[in-house]
């Protein structure tokens, strides 16, 4: 096979550009993203929290993939296996299996980013909490698990990328290894998909604001999408006898890590949103839903609320501690039938409380008062 393609393969011939453009735009997009995430965290006067470190984490793996990557084209990753020397062979696959490393560290962080940023806006929603603890500590085993099987492939470790090696020995089957991590991936990428759409779909807001709320969690359609594309090329990479050519899953991978990263920051830079497209994210009322003395979020909170003959409904507005940007969601009913909400108008994170009365009214008797609170 070695001389047959020794016959028809031109030396200067290279799929590194495969490699080079993706590198190259994400490069300067994720910094600026997780810059803006935090820039946007701090300018509405809320903290940054675990959910943004672990971010950061995840594009210090990306960064370094990016880096690894480009430093293996440059001993010839891209270019056919029999065009190489073998020190630029060993040095270019040695590369690549650390890109391995950096990539399962940097997808599976972000999945664990994403999941605590669920827990910061829905945490007293306890079925909903404890699937994202439970997510969380999955993806976390998930990805210590992938990433030792990976390093320790081989025995010597040296073997996985110089097949030179006398006595060497294969202990992971990699295509195998390759698709069950992908349908690992995939599958957790899913479910962190679907995990808010519910909580969207019984919010009390206008349908504009539903349907961007549910756009900005349903990016990570995007990475599922890139995900299943990289499954395809699985199968040549894993087979093919010219590994440093066959490159196109290596690229699916720099873009799927990305992807993830550009996701998850997204959600985070409303004000910059607000800015570029400001009536989808405000809203638009009609002048019927601007009561005299409301709000619009007045207004099309009430509107979800059910009345009785009995009932008398006041609402009542609370700051909340957290300041986490760009939020409206019922967070919880209680069993007194008081409910709040986290909204969010301009730069903070609110709390709307809604207090329901009874008014019992008797011949020979003074009217009876009770209320109830959902505090």
């Amino acid at each position: 096979m070695a001389s047959e393609m020794d016959t028809v393969v031109n030396s200067s011939e290279t799929n590194a550009y495969l490699i080079y453009i993706p590198v190259g735009v994400f490069l300067i997009v994720c910094p600026f993203l997780v810059a803006t995430r935090f820039w946007s965290r701090v300018k509405q006067g809320g903290r940054v929290g675990p959910d943004d470190y672990i971010i950061l984490v995840s594009l210090m793996c990306s960064l370094a993939s990016s880096a690894i990557m480009l430093a293996s084209c440059h001993y010839g990753y891209g270019k056919h296996i029999v065009t190489l020397t073998g020190y630029e062979r060993a040095e270019a696959l040695k590369l690549f299996w650390a890109c391995q490393i950096t990539y399962k560290a940097c997808i599976n962080l972000t999945k664990i980013s994403i999941l605590l940023l669920y827990l910061r806006i829905f945490a007293a929603i306890r079925w909903f909490r404890w699937i994202c603890i439970f997510m969380a500590i999955a993806t976390a085993i998930y990805c210590v698990a992938s990433i030792v099987a990976t390093i320790v492939q081989c025995t010597p470790i040296a073997y996985a990328w110089d097949k030179t090696i006398q006595n060497g020995q294969v202990n992971v089957n990699n295509l195998q290894f390759w698709y069950a991590n992908a349908g690992f991936s995939i599958a957790t990428d899913v479910i962190i998909l679907l995990l808010p759409m519910p909580l969207v779909y019984t919010l009390q807001i206008p349908r504009i604001q539903k349907v961007a709320l549910a756009f900005v969690f349903m990016l990570g359609v995007f990475v599922v999408i890139t995900s299943c594309l990289r499954v395809t090329s699985i199968d040549m990479q894993a087979k093919t006898t010219d590994k440093t050519y066959d490159i196109v899953s290596t690229m699916w991978t720099i873009i799927e890590m990305n992807v993830a990263i550009v996701c998850a920051c997204l959600p985070q830079i409303r004000p910059l949103i607000v800015k570029l497209f400001p009536k989808l994210m405000s809203g638009s009322f009609s002048p019927r839903d601007r009561p005299s003395g409301k709000t619009p979020y007045d207004s099309a909170f009430s509107r979800g609320i059910r009345h009785s003959q009995a009932n008398y409904v006041d609402n009542d507005w609370e700051h909340g501690d957290c300041k986490d940007g760009f939020n409206m969601t019922n967070i919880r009913k209680g069993d007194a039938g008081s409910e709040e909400y986290i909204l969010h108008e301009d730069k903070s994170l609110q709390i709307q409380k809604t207090v329901g009365y009874s008014i019992e009214f008797s011949k020979d008797s003074p009217s009876k008062y009770s209320g109830q609170e959902d505090a």
